[in-house]
């Protein structure tokens, strides 16, 4: 059926009042012969078209049609409203409708009342189009019969039925515009729960911002994407998706054209075609910028460019670039305070090490060195990255309940009596009680109060035994052992690795963990390496971070527009 539709935007006598009706822009585009046809074959008559402005026919249903309009119709163009149908005599009947479609036309056409009627009007109107006796009558032969109520009928049952089918159309076109938000609504919250799901503070910005701009690009379907941004270290990194009209340096000299531009509210510039922003960026049609991160703490730019279709960039693509820049500088600015936290942590057990150290000058370093020992068979075992940096901070302090022990007992060179060794085997309790007031240390205390139980079941403070002790006081365990018996001391000298290593054997599934103590025979030369090396002055706290302060040119220069 018709893609012009009939509506009823007035009532008449009988109620139903049948007009052509503007209802797409698909229909706007059609000829009035479209129109013509269409009508035709829903009515079942021949028909044609007039220009209101023109006062002539512009169009017809039937190549062979009779042109006939009365002249009451031609004189009243301009007064037409809604559908008219007029009989003209007794014999000839006619009928207008306006094509809302398009407000200068009028679609009209004439039925006969009985078969074999040759109205006068019709045979003036022959004469002068020329026609033959032969031709009228075939085309009077064709011309439909029909009572002037009868086709009121049919004109306003075929008006009733188009405005149907309008309103059918038009909930398919909001169903298929709803559909498609609900597509792409679907699309930006699978986008944003991948993201979330992606916020550990282990994942780099430069990785969780790849994964943005990959999102952006697909779900947005401009030609271009961009997000640039600045890491832990202070390197920018630019990260493209499609084809941008500008480079890194176009970058900063786009951003520098709006150092004035309020940035608590995305930028969208559109139609920049025959603009000086266009003519100084070829091939910019439209553009959506946004920051990352708040002004004090601005990590980057994510920037779309040139909509696909046509389009220019609203208010639904400004307003997921800014969630994602949300999401990337709210990131990076934990990863910030994390870095910060964690530095206020080390410093912190830097403090406690360097107390202990001033209570018991002649160990001073053995607990940095048990902790890069501990790290060292930790990294062998396979442990997590992030374990290791548990242990290693365990390891320094697992020896800090010594700060509760008389100072005489732990310098005394000799043997301890049976009171002081009870005495000294408080120590990891006291370094338990005093840690674990503190939430950030709490990974860490079951090294600090575990590392003397024994694998048989018979050390202390809790006599764990096996699988029972914690894997990470079992390998600060040997860590310890390693360090406290190649150590010199003020009393004796360190023994001998030969030593050692014998001890090792014959205390594996005794004393030590057999597992840990396998490691460290794997890793024997780089532990021995590693603690003829240490210095108290390396500082060697957690892994080594990748560091760069200095940051890059156009990195500073994108950040501080």
């Amino acid at each position: 059926m018709a893609d012009w539709l009939f509506e009823n935007p007035t009532a008449s006598s009988n109620g139903t009042m049948a007009v052509l009706d503007e209802a797409s822009t698909e229909t706007k585009g059609k000829s009035p012969e479209s129109w013509l046809r269409e009508f035709s074959v829903a009515t079942g008559l021949p028909c044609l078209c007039l220009d209101r402005d023109l006062g002539c026919i512009v169009g017809q249903s039937h190549p062979e049609m009779l042109p006939f309009v009365s002249t009451e119709l031609l004189q009243r163009l301009d007064e037409i409203e809604s559908l008219e149908v007029r009989r003209v005599t007794e014999q000839l009947t006619t009928f207008a409708i306006p094509a809302r479609a398009n407000d200068r036309l009028i679609i009209t056409g004439y039925v006969l009342s009985t078969r074999g009627a040759r109205p006068a009007e019709l045979l003036f109107s022959a004469v002068e189009a020329d026609w033959g006796e032969t031709r009228l009558n075939s085309w009077l032969s064709s011309i439909p019969v029909c009572d002037a109520k009868i086709l009121q009928r049919l004109l306003d049952s075929v008006g009733r039925e188009f405005h149907q089918q309008r309103r059918e159309g038009e909930l398919q076109l909001e169903l298929n515009s709803l559909s498609q938000q609900i597509d792409y609504t679907y699309e930006e919250i699978s986008l944003l729960h991948r993201l979330t799901r992606n916020l550990q503070l282990s994942r780099p910005s430069k990785e969780l911002a790849d994964m943005c701009v990959r999102g952006l690009y697909s779900l947005i379907e401009c030609v271009g994407t961009v997000i640039c941004i600045q890491d832990s270290s202070n390197e920018m990194h630019f990260l493209t998706q499609g084809r941008m009209p500008f480079d890194q340096s176009g970058l900063a000299r786009l951003l520098a054209r709006f150092e004035q531009h309020d940035w608590n509210k995305p930028l969208v510039k559109n139609k920049l075609q025959h603009t000086l922003l266009g003519a100084d960026f070829p091939g910019l049609k439209n553009i959506v910028i946004v920051p990352i991160g708040e002004p004090q703490h601005r990590r980057g730019w994510i920037i779309s460019t040139n909509l696909r279709g046509g389009r220019d960039f609203g208010t639904i693509e400004a307003n997921l670039i800014a969630s994602i820049a949300t999401i990337l500088g709210t990131h990076a600015r934990n990863i910030e305070l994390y870095d910060e936290h964690d530095d206020l942590l080390v410093g912190f057990v830097r403090s406690l090490v360097s107390t202990l150290d001033a209570k018991d000058p002649y160990t001073r370093g053995h607990s940095e060195r048990v902790a890069l020992v501990a790290r060292c068979l930790g990294r062998q075992m396979q442990i997590d990255t992030n374990d290791l940096d548990d242990i290693y901070l365990s390891g320094l302090l697992h020896d800090i309940g010594k700060v509760g022990v008389d100072d005489r007992i732990l310098a005394k060179p000799g043997q301890l009596t049976e009171e002081e060794f009870l005495q000294v085997q408080q120590h990891p309790m006291i370094g338990f009680q005093i840690l674990q007031q503190l939430k950030s240390l709490q990974a860490i205390l079951p090294g600090v109060r575990h590392h003397h139980e024994a694998f048989n079941g018979k050390g202390y403070p809790d006599k764990l035994k096996g699988d029972e002790i914690p894997l990470m006081a079992r390998i600060i365990a040997v860590a310890d052992s390693y360090d406290a018996m190649v150590s010199d001391r003020p009393y004796r000298k360190g023994m001998p690795l030969e030593k050692l290593e014998d001890i090792f054997r014959r205390g594996a599934n005794e004393q030590w963990d057999p597992r840990v103590i396998d490691a460290f025979f794997v890793v024997k030369n780089e532990i021995q390496k590693l603690c003829e090396s240490y210095s108290p002055k390396r500082g060697n706290l957690l892994r080594e971070k990748q560091s760069s302060r200095s940051g890059i040119i156009t990195g500073r220069t994108l950040l501080q527009r």
